[in-house]
This record gives C-alpha cells, structure tokens and sequence, in this order.
C-alpha cells in the first residue's frame, strides 16, 4: 500500500528525519492560512499516489499567501495522471545547494534490504542512474545483524562522500532504515535528499510503500484507496501498469501482454502500459481496458492482441467492434486501434474485423504485423 507524501512525511518526523516545515491541507483556504504562518516563499504540492508530478504539473511555488491560494486552487481539481488530489503540502522552499537521492528497499532476490544512495537525484533519477550507475552506491543488509554503520561508511568513502556530510547522510539512512522496518515497507524513499546552504540535510520528498499483506499488524497507518488509473483498473478485475510510452497495449494473459512489449521495444517502440485483461476479456475488459488506456494523453496507438485459447476470437472481435464504434460515436477515441486475434476462431474473428471496417480500427493478420502497423501509426506524420 502507497502512502501519500505528506503521511510518509508524518512518520518520517516519528523517526526524526528532518523535513521540511508545512502542513497538508485540504482546502485554498488552509493553503493560504499555512503559507501566512511560514512567512516565507513555500511550495504546494498535489497529494496523489503516482509519481511523476513535478512534470504533470502537480507541483507550484509561491511568494505570498495570496500566490499560495491560487496555485492550491488550480491543483485541487487538477487530474495527474487520472488521479485526483487528497489535498496539498505547502512547506517552507528551501534554499538547495546540492540533491541527491537515499533510500531503503526490500530485495527479493537478496531477500534482505538494500540501501541506495547516489549522488545525483531528483526528477528523472532513473535516467540519471541509468547513465551513471557509477555512481549508485548499494549496500545490502542483513536482517539478523541490522544497520551496518561501519560498512555504509566505507561504501559512502568510496563514493566520494566525506566529512560532516557523510556522517549526516549515514545518521539519515539509519532512521530510515528503522522506519522501513517498523512499518513492514517495501520501499522507503527521499528523493532528493537535499543539502542546504548552511549543511543540513532534509528530506525534501518521501515515499513511502507498505506491505498490504502486513496491514493487520499496523492499525495506526492509514489505508489508503486510490484514484489512479492502476487503482481504478484494480476495482475493474485487470491487471494495469502505467508505463512511460506511445504505444498502448490491451491483451489477454500476462505472458502474451509482455511478449507483446518486447515486441514493441524490439521494433523501436516505448508500450505506455501493460494491460493484461484476463478472464474479463469476455465481460468488459475491452471497454474498461480501452477507457484506461485512453486517459493518457502521450498514447498514439493502440494495440490490442488476442489470444483465444478458452475464449473465441469471433465473440472477442464483436465486442472490439461493438466498443470501437461507441467510443467512436462517443468521441473518445482519439488515436487508431490496431487489433490481432489468433488462437481459437482465429480466421472468424479476422473476418468480422474486415468485413466490418471502422475508422480507427486496423485489423492485422499476424502479431508480427500488428507490432509493425502500432509502430508506425504511432511514429505518425
């Protein structure tokens, strides 16, 4: 279970991990009230469980209580990425001499956690470790002996990281590796770690992620619903990943949905989500799956691919017809849908698509050839 930043940030505090000062609030007014009481520039912050907001325009700055007012007001109603607000953070801005990135993480494979620290951090800390993974610094732990201060140390000299600087970012990491426990988390996170003018380090932003499966030991945390598309997808019966691409993906059965995006990768194409409809396939999973998938604006095409093992193809290329057309006449479906049915009633189900053309429906006789069609409709003119 995700925790919105500003409940991290609570237990952050418990664990006496600096922060900075602010207060989540649910309203303009409550904004305006907090930014009077800073007395000082502040950032307000849209409280929402998926990532990414600072470049979905989920994050403003303001001078004065009344500029405070106006950028709540905006992002009160403001959607990122499907999801709507819980509130806002306005806290104190901070003057930033220097970001980078700390946190603790479960490893499956380890099967222990492992600390990250780099150097670098911020937006797009992904990107940056993937083209300096130099400079990530990974020490895993063994639960059995708890935090190993000493090697931390060592692992932080190597990387460069000396002096009071070192010590603080080590004192940081110990209290957060104690919250990480306590609260059974998957992933504990405070990206960026700033450093300041004057040397001390805070948690700008925290992530927090718990394990569901743990709940019933932690009454006091918060249980958390979310509005994003994985969560409503959840409520639905499919099986939904937001990723970062142009190429929207509908299938049916994890194993094909992930061929599917090696596929498009292969061919040069980024897939913007994995959708696996399961058994829903035969109910509504091609119009909750389309619906989905359509929310995100950066999607060019869609491919839908379709194995009929105990579903037949011609009942699924009815529905896609069926959907396709309503949303058509809707005016929702804004970008081409590709489709591939194969398996069961394979040739049936392709004839229906041809013999019953639409606007933005492109029937494609093999997946090799579907994966060619998104491709270039989503390269587009």
């Amino acid at each position: 279970m995700k925790l919105y930043e500003h409940q991290a940030k609570d237990l952050f505090r418990r664990f006496h991990v600096p922060v900075p000062e602010g207060r989540f609030c649910v309203s303009a007014e409550e904004a305006t009230q907090e930014a009077a009481r800073l007395k000082r520039p502040c950032v307000v912050k849209t409280q929402v469980l998926s990532g990414g907001r600072g470049k979905a325009g989920g994050v403003g700055f303001a001078s004065t209580p009344e500029e405070a007012r106006q950028v709540a007001e905006e992002l009160l109603v403001r959607r990122i990425r499907g999801e709507e607000s819980k509130g806002v953070l306005v806290e104190e801005r901070l003057e930033i001499a220097s970001e980078h990135y700390l946190s603790v993480v479960a490893d499956p494979d380890a099967r222990s956690p492992v600390i990250l620290f780099c150097r670098r951090g911020g937006m797009d800390i992904e990107q940056l470790v993937g083209a300096h993974p130099e400079e990530l610094v990974r020490i895993p732990l063994d639960p059995r002996y708890g935090f190993w201060t000493h090697r931390m140390r060592s692992a932080l000299a190597d990387a460069g990281v000396a002096g009071a600087w070192r010590e603080g970012v080590i004192s940081i990491a110990h209290r957060l590796y104690d919250l990480f426990w306590f609260v059974d988390a998957e992933v504990a996170e405070i990206n960026p770690l700033v450093l300041l003018h004057d040397g001390r380090l805070i948690a700008a932003d925290g992530k927090l992620s718990t394990d569901s499966s743990a709940l019933f030991r932690h009454p006091e945390l918060p249980r958390n619903e979310g509005t994003g598309r994985e969560d409503r997808a959840k409520k639905y019966g499919l099986a939904f990943v937001e990723l970062e691409g142009e190429v929207g993906i509908l299938s049916n059965g994890a194993g094909l949905t992930m061929a599917t995006m090696d596929q498009l990768a292969l061919a040069g194409a980024r897939p913007g989500n994995f959708l696996d409809c399961g058994a829903r396939i035969v109910e509504n999973g091609v119009a909750d799956g389309l619906r989905l998938i359509l929310e995100d604006p950066r999607i060019r095409v869609i491919l839908v691919n379709i194995f009929g093992g105990g579903v037949r193809c011609d009942v699924i290329a009815e529905k896609i017809l069926a959907v396709v057309s309503a949303l058509g006449e809707e005016g929702a479906l804004r970008v081409p849908v590709v489709a591939c049915l194969q398996g069961r009633n394979g040739e049936e189900g392709r004839a229906i698509l041809r013999e019953n053309p639409l606007p933005n429906l492109q029937p494609a006789e093999s997946m090799a050839a579907a994966v060619r069609m998104a491709v270039d409709l989503a390269a587009g003119p």
